[in-house]
């Protein structure tokens, strides 16, 4: 075992409540073990930002013992440098494998001459294994599967109870016999808000009795515009009741949320494992997953969800219209779900692997 304190600083994309808790966990599981998150946001920006970032990280990355790249956004290469007299781990969260290579010959090539550098690579799910290796390569380099717990914490969502959902219900205006629909989890194109929208405009035609959330608290400014236009114009001419997020929520709000919802849908392009979408197949919503997204190892623990195959017009609406018509009997298969996601996603499991890794190549 490790006998000194030794340090990692760990590189994240910008200050997500992934990287607070993370570093927060790491604390209270290892005595050996100290984190310290360098913010790359910078990146982003300006090319002074860039240099800015470049120029600090140089100060500090010698007074460290591993450095941790936490979403391998193309940018990081700027540092790449420094990663080559470094031990480093880098780590894929999702769209950084799923879209960025694929996307763009540059990234792939950027992405690429840091993983190179990299002595460990990590991943949220088995299924991203084979991926790696068709897109990158690199199949001797050593590859592990951990992740994140969830941003929220499970016992926020188990100790809300029944007087907490009436009266948030109560503050939206919605009526007590509506089934409360969920559309996607951010403002991303990639999330297919056009689609679901229109979906639920052909549900309405045949039911009534639905409230429609749809957050949009963070990602794209611009498709936040567009589609906060198109509920104003659609939803309103046909009389559908909806309410669009857009300010930040605490983990309190987010629990009462879960817990209020009845059915989530989620079709975006790509993803690792929603963490949104987890949340509320725990809080025992019926979820709509689009069947093209990896998550068969839910299914292979036994976990029920609801799928389409196809962005096609009825799809989905005749799916929602099937869930209603047999919401009892559909809700009661929730159940398993709580326990499957309580296992894969809770922080108190998924801290062992990470400092398991970390071990691994401080050891050496």
């Amino acid at each position: 075992m490790i006998d000194l304190k030794r340090r990692i600083l760990n590189l994240t994309i910008n200050d997500s409540i992934y990287s607070k808790k993370y570093e927060t966990q790491i604390k209270m599981n290892s005595k050996n073990i100290e984190i310290i998150n360098f913010l790359g946001s910078g990146l982003k920006n300006k090319y002074i930002n860039k240099v800015d970032s470049i120029l600090k990280l140089r100060k500090v990355i010698k007074d460290f013992d591993l450095v941790h790249i936490n979403f391998l956004a193309p940018s990081y290469f700027f540092y790449n440098h420094f990663f080559k007299h470094s031990k480093l781990i880098v780590s894929f969260w999702g769209s950084d494998l799923y879209r960025y290579p694929k996307t763009s010959k540059k990234s792939k090539f950027l992405q690429k001459k840091i993983i190179k550098n990299a002595d460990i690579i990590t991943v949220v799910n088995k299924k991203m294994i084979p991926v790696f290796h068709e897109i990158f390569g690199f199949e001797n380099k050593p590859i592990y599967e951990t992740r994140f717990g969830l941003p929220i914490d499970f016992d926020q969502i188990d100790k809300i109870k029944k007087n907490e959902i009436n009266d948030f219900k109560k503050k939206h205006n919605i009526p007590d016999k509506d089934y409360i629909i969920t559309l996607g989890y951010s403002s991303d194109p990639r999330k297919n808000h056009e689609y679901m929208i229109n979906e639920i405009i052909e549900l309405s035609k045949k039911r009534s009795n639905i409230f429609v959330f749809i957050p949009l608290t963070y990602g794209d400014e611009t498709h936040r515009e567009k589609i906060k236009k198109l509920c104003d114009n659609s939803f309103k001419k046909y009389d559908i009741n909806y309410k669009i997020l857009e300010n930040y929520m605490t983990n309190e709000e987010i629990a009462k949320f879960r817990k209020a919802n009845d059915i989530m849908i989620n079709i975006q392009d790509t993803d690792a494992m929603s963490a949104s979408m987890q949340e509320s197949l725990y809080a025992g919503n019926i979820v709509i997953n689009g069947s093209w997204l990896p998550y068969t190892e839910l299914l292979e623990n036994g976990a029920y969800y609801e799928t389409i195959d196809k962005l096609e017009k009825g799809t989905l609406s005749e799916k929602i219209q099937y869930i209603i018509n047999n919401f009892d009997e559909l809700k009661g298969k929730t159940k398993v779900n709580k326990k499957i996601i309580y296992e894969r996603s809770s922080w108190e499991i998924n801290i062992k692997s990470w400092i398991e890794v970390y071990n691994k190549l401080l050891e050496e």
